[in-house]
């Protein structure tokens, strides 16, 4: 069966990273025979007219579409519009979110056929060979009038047998445009159960780890594909030493050099890992610290200490990487003083960043509610994109929420428009300038994607130069200054991620294509 995975858009507050759940999916059908695309539409303008479109051209017999919390209803709309199209189509759904409300979700979506549970490169497997549905393990689907849910499917034991994502099927040069970095995964599962995550419930409790090698065999390859950056989404990197050791070691002793980042707790690192870290390229860890006030954080069972957090933090700056403390507004027990708290705490530690509860499907936050004294304020999915409050306490309503983001994004702005009148009296270090470019980039990109300036320009008459042609054509689409157009196109085009087609005196620009390796079918 031919096979679309659509990629669907969410809010630009959002980081746009390549899904590696859709990317193990392609390859594991691809490493099966079949023919797969990807309609990436988080990278590009929305438009029902380039779905129909991307219908009429593969004619896909299935088409599977992912989904978190937030952008569930524009997944569920995309494949509202797929069955439109072709009513004998095979639609499916899969993700945290409908994990955990799968039979809601087909209720409310007649148009919904499969809803995955879990892990779905396997159960996507079996649903793609025609595998009789009540043979497949992880699934809800309808019959008559009833629905039939299938037993669990268990966790995929050897990850090492998963082939490489396929990278190949996404638009890469638009990521690496926007300067996303790449990511890949070590391990999955974690064996912590705080109240606000679905972490340990999607990929289970008991830590699955991937071998080191192919770990490093992967990162050398994201970084061949022009990457800079490297992700690491384990849900938790550190918890396993002499794993991280043995990826630190065989960076080290190949001497690869890329720059990577990870997630934390502040309860599994020492000095010893994170000089290793470092050594291997790590340039920073995001610690979840959640709360400035102890005894909110032990009612999220998050099983950490205020101290340790300092600990965590101050050693990670010793040691020359970047330490990230993200903070959770809104948790049960939350109050004005407690997010005072948390606000300063914040301000001590120094890098810092803010989210909201969101009590997402498939939390003991959500599950349980009334019982941590939490009012949940509606059920508009859309609105659960962890920077709103959609959630109550007796003591911390929306509106208290809502001042102390303004508070912090506040200072935000101000650090930034610092940084810009410093740019311009020439006051700011190579690295401060870095970043005040690489801000602007990311604007600029973001703009030409979502609006897919590119794919609609057509060929342009040859002037002055190609370069400054395209330039000035973005500034009338994005309403910008020429030189600052002209800087971003051509570094673009420098990095070859924009290519010019020259033919009867006109200019024809689009993004570069994906290429295919090897390593990806190994």
């Amino acid at each position: 069966m031919g096979t679309l995975l659509i990629n669907p858009p969410y809010p630009a507050t959002e980081w746009p990273i390549m899904p590696l759940g859709l990317s193990y999916i392609a390859a594991v059908l691809e490493k099966n025979g079949f023919e797969v695309q990807v309609l990436d539409l988080l990278v590009s303008q929305y438009s029902e007219d380039k779905l129909y479109r991307h219908m009429a051209e593969f004619r896909p017999e299935v088409v599977g579409v992912t989904a978190v919390t937030m952008n569930y209803p524009i997944s569920s709309n995309i494949l509202r519009l797929c069955k439109r199209f072709d009513e004998n189509v095979i639609t499916v759904i899969g993700g945290p979110h409908v994990t955990f409300c799968a039979e809601q979700t087909l209720r409310e979506a007649p148009w919904i056929d499969i809803v995955v549970r879990g892990e779905g490169e396997y159960t996507m497997l079996d649903i793609v060979r025609g595998k009789k549905l009540p043979e497949i393990e992880g699934l809800v689907f309808r019959k008559g009038d009833g629905m039939v849910i299938t037993s669990d499917r268990p966790w995929i034991e050897n990850l090492d047998e998963l082939p490489f994502p396929a990278r190949h099927l996404f638009p890469l040069s638009k990521y690496r445009a926007f300067g996303a970095g790449g990511s890949l995964i070590s391990g999955r599962g974690c064996p912590f159960n705080c109240i606000f995550c679905s972490g340990h419930r999607m990929t289970g409790r008991r830590v699955r780890l991937r071998n080191p090698k192919l770990v490093v065999d992967e990162m050398q390859l994201v970084q061949e594909l022009g990457f800079r950056v490297i992700h690491v989404e384990d849900d938790l990197l550190t918890l396993n030493h002499a794993h991280v050791y043995a990826i630190c070691d065989e960076m080290v002793n190949r001497g690869l050099k890329i720059e990577w980042n990870a997630f934390s707790r502040v309860d599994t690192v020492d000095r010893e890992l994170l000089r290793k870290m470092k050594q291997a390229g790590c340039f920073g860890l995001v610690y979840g610290v959640e709360s400035g006030n102890q005894e909110i954080l032990d009612r999220a069972k998050k099983k950490i200490t205020l101290e340790k957090v300092r600990q965590a933090v101050a050693l990670t700056k010793e040691t020359g990487m970047q330490a990230l403390a993200s903070f959770i507004l809104g948790l049960p027990g939350e109050t004005k003083d407690t997010m005072r708290q948390s606000y300063d705490f914040a301000r001590q530690l120094g890098t810092s960043c803010f989210h909201v509860l969101a009590p997402f499907p498939g939390t003991e936050v959500r599950e349980k509610a009334e019982e941590y004294g939490i009012t949940i304020l509606t059920d508009e999915w859309s609105k659960y994109d962890a920077n709103r409050a959609v959630t109550a306490t007796p003591d911390a309503g929306a509106r208290e929420v809502a001042e102390i983001l303004r508070q912090y994004y506040n200072e935000i702005r101000r650090y930034v428009s610092y940084q810009k009148a410093q740019a311009r009296e020439g006051k700011l270090s190579d690295a401060e300038m870095q970043e005040v470019r690489l801000r602007s980039q990311r604007r600029f990109v973001w703009s030409l994607l979502k609006n897919d300036c590119i794919e609609n320009l057509g060929p342009l008459e040859i002037g002055e130069s190609p370069t400054k042609d395209l330039a000035l054509r973005l500034t009338e689409c994005l309403s910008l200054p020429l030189h600052q157009a002209e800087e971003h196109v051509m570094g673009l085009e420098a990095e070859g991620l924009l290519v010019p087609q020259v033919a009867d005196r006109h200019v024809l620009w689009s993004w570069s294509r994906p290429f295919r390796n090897e390593l990806y079918h190994g």
